[in-house]
C-alpha cells in the first residue's frame, strides 16, 4: 500500500489553528506534535485525553483515527471516524480519513464510496485536499482492478500538474495491468524525465516490468539507474539493490554494507540474500538475525530463516519461522510462506496436516502448477 504520506500536511496545518483555548485544545496540539514527530502511540493517548476533555469536537476523533492508522489499527480508526460523523456529517476530511482506512483493509469499493462523499463536499472548490482525494481514490481504482477509471483519475492528476512523475509512473502500471504495454512505457519514460525521479522510482518501474514478464526492458531501467548520480544518503541503498536485481552482488555488497553503517536496517536483510546465495548460510542466519533484533521484521526475513533451516534438516526450528513469519500478515512474502509451511509439515511427516495447507495453498493460488501436483500427491498419503 501507497505510504500515508498526505496526512502530515493537512494535520500540521490543523495544528496551526488549535492554539491553546483550553485543556482540550492544548492536549490535541501535543498529539499533533506527537504525530509529527512519529510518535504515534503518544499521539493516541493524547487526542484520546483531549475527548475525555471535550467530546464535541468532530477534529479529534479524526486526529485519533490519524494516529490509530500509523499504529495498524484499523478497525479503532473506523470507530473514531463514525464518531467525527456523527458529529459532523458534512466532514470532508472525516470521510478523507475513512476512505484512506478503507483501502488499508483492502475494501476499495468502500472506500471509492467514502472519497466520493468526500469530493461530494469540495462544493465547486478545488485544491490541494481535492488533489489529495483523487490521488487515493485512483489508487483505490487501481487496487480494485478498475484499470481504465484509475487511468482516467490519473490523467487528471497529470493534466492539472499535480505530481507528474509520481502519477505518470502509477498511470503506466494502471496501462501494463490494462495490456497497453506502449501507452505504459511512455508513461514511464515521462516518469523519470520529471524534475523528482529518483533510484526508487527506476527500482519501481523494474519491479512492475518484471511482474509482468518485461525482463529485459525492466533491466535496462536499472542499467539507466546507475547513471544518476547520488544526492542522499539512502541513495547508496537503492544503488545497491539495483546492483542485486542485476546480479552485480560484489557492488550490491559494497553499496549495503556501506548503507548499514549508515544506520539502514534494511540493508541487513539484502545483505542475509545475498550470503545466503553463496551459499554463506551462517553469515547469512545471522544478518537476519541482526535484522529482527532491530525491529525491522517483515514476512520475507522469518521466510529466509526458516530455509535456511529446512535447507538445514531442523524442520521444527523451519516451521516455526514460516509461522511468525504469517502471523505478520505480509502480503508481499505470504505466498512463500504458506507453501513453505505446508512442505515442512510434509517432512516432519505430518502429513494429514501437510495436504490440508496444501490444499488451502492451491486454493488460494491455483496457477501454481508445481503446488497442484504436489497436492494430488499428498492426498494419497
Amino acid at each position: 500500500m501507497k505510504n500515508i504520506k498526505y496526512l502530515l500536511p493537512v494535520l500540521t496545518s490543523i495544528l496551526c489553528l488549535s492554539g491553546c483555548g483550553s485543556s482540550a485544545a492544548s492536549l490535541d496540539k501535543s498529539g499533533l506534535e506527537y504525530y509529527r514527530l512519529g510518535n504515534y502511540t503518544e499521539a493516541a493517548d493524547a487526542f484520546d485525553k483531549a475527548i475525555i476533555k471535550d467530546n464535541s469536537k468532530a477534529e479529534y476523533y479524526i486526529h485519533h483515527a490519524f494516529a490509530y492508522i500509523e499504529l495498524g489499527d484499523y478497525q479503532s480508526a473506523l470507530s473514531k471516524i463514525d464518531s467525527a460523523l456523527e458529529l459532523d456529517p458534512n466532514s470532508q476530511e472525516a470521510y478523507r480519513c475513512q476512505g484512506i482506512i478503507y483501502i488499508a483493509l483492502n475494501q476499495y469499493e468502500n472506500a471509492i464510496a467514502s472519497l466520493e462523499k468526500a469530493l461530494d463536499f469540495a462544493e465547486g472548490f478545488v485544491d490541494q485536499m481535492e488533489f489529495d482525494i483523487l490521488d487515493y481514490r485512483s489508487l483505490a481504482e487501481l487496487k480494485s482492478n478498475q484499470y481504465q477509471k484509475a487511468i482516467d483519475t490519473y490523467t487528471i492528476l497529470i493534466d492539472i500538474g499535480y505530481k507528474p512523475g509520481e502519477h505518470h509512473f502509477l498511470r503506466g502500471t494502471a496501462y501494463l495491468m490494462n495490456e497497453n504495454a506502449e501507452a505504459a512505457f511512455l508513461d514511464f519514460d515521462a516518469a523519470l524525465s520529471a524534475n523528482d525521479a529518483t533510484y526508487e522510482r527506476y527500482l519501481n518501474i523494474y519491479t512492475c516490468l518484471s511482474q509482468y514478464g518485461y525482463t529485459e526492458q525492466a533491466a535496462s531501467y536499472l542499467e539507466k539507474a546507475l547513471l544518476l548520480e547520488d544526492k542522499k544518503q539512502e541513495d547508496v541503498f537503492s544503488k545497491g539493490k539495483i546492483y542485486y536485481y542485476l546480479g552485480n552482488y560484489e557492488n550490491a555488497l559494497t553499496n549495503f554494507s556501506s548503507a548499514r553503517d549508515k544506520g539502514n536496517n534494511e540493508a541487513l536483510l539484502y545483505l542475509g540474500k545475498i550470503y545466503a546465495s553463496q551459499g554463506d548460510t551462517n553469515t547469512a542466519f545471522i544478518t537476519f538475525e541482526q535484522y529482527v533484533q532491530t525491529g525491522s521484521v517483515s514476512g520475507e526475513v522469518y521466510n529466509q530463516m526458516g530455509i535456511i533451516k529446512f535447507n538445514q534438516g531442523d524442520y521444527t526450528s523451519a516451521l516455526s519461522y514460516f509461522e511468525t513469519g504469517l502471523e505478520l500478515n505480509d502480503l508481499n512474502s505470504r505466498k512463500a510462506l504458506l507453501y513453505n509451511e505446508a512442505v515442512t509439515y510434509e517432512y516432519l511427516l505430518d502429513f494429514d496436516t501437510a495436504a490440508a495447507k496444501m490444499a488451502a495453498y492451491v486454493a488460494a493460488y491455483p496457477d501454481d502448477y508445481a503446488a497442484v501436483r504436489e497436492n494430488e500427491f499428498l492426498k494419497t498419503r
